[in-house]
């Protein structure tokens, strides 16, 4: 009978186990619009997100979409993490600005919204870049993350190495309205540039 209640006890101690950490919410959010222009075109648009954690994370995430001269058209997604430098509790500033130190480089990491569109980046895409995580990524795929995520909450997940799990970051407040227009308007230039460029073609 011992063995049998330290089975059930074991039984009911994987769910607690296998649930995964609950994301962290950045107090401070923004999400701000970014259009890309070339000899007075529209050549590309994206979406600059950056958030505050209660501790002391700064997190930058980049999603850019960009029409290219030659080849196909292309998205890129970077993340950035660093610490914010603190001197008894607060901040230290340097020329006025909020100082940070580097977390290292970063292993993996990924961006999906809460309504199930998710980051899918090319096989061997991914690229160092300084203190962060950089790669490619399909157009389509970007320009779909680029419509969904102001309307949706979203997390992204980082790791600084394969056996490290990944910390979790939820953002739960909307793109400012003035900002989703000028996305909005900088999707559709981008579309019209790309459609004469490609004799009509739609995208």
């Amino acid at each position: 009978m011992k063995h049998y209640y330290f089975f059930l006890a074991a039984i009911f101690s994987i769910p607690a186990l296998a649930n995964p950490p609950a994301p962290s919410i950045p107090l401070k959010q923004n999400l701000a619009a970014l259009d890309y222009s070339r000899a007075g075109k529209q050549s590309g648009c994206g979406l600059r997100i950056t958030g505050e954690t209660e501790g002391d994370l700064w997190i930058n995430i980049l999603l850019s979409v960009f029409m290219q001269e030659a080849d196909a058209p292309v998205g890129m997604f970077k993340v950035v993490v660093k610490k914010i430098n603190l001197q008894n509790g607060e901040p230290v500033l340097q020329d006025g600005k909020i100082s940070y130190s580097s977390l290292g480089k970063i292993h993996q990491a990924w961006i999906k919204t809460s309504s199930g569109i998710q980051l899918q980046p090319y096989a061997n895409g991914a690229s160092s870049h300084g203190d962060g995580y950089m790669t490619s990524v399909s157009f389509p795929n970007a320009m779909d993350l680029l419509s969904a995520i102001p309307q949706a909450r979203f997390q992204v997940g980082f790791s600084k190495n394969e056996s490290q799990s990944d910390e979790l970051f939820e953002f739960d407040q909307r793109i400012p309205p003035s900002e989703a227009d000028k996305l909005s308007a900088c999707m559709r230039n981008l579309r019209d540039a790309m459609e004469q460029k490609n004799g009509g073609e739609k995208f």
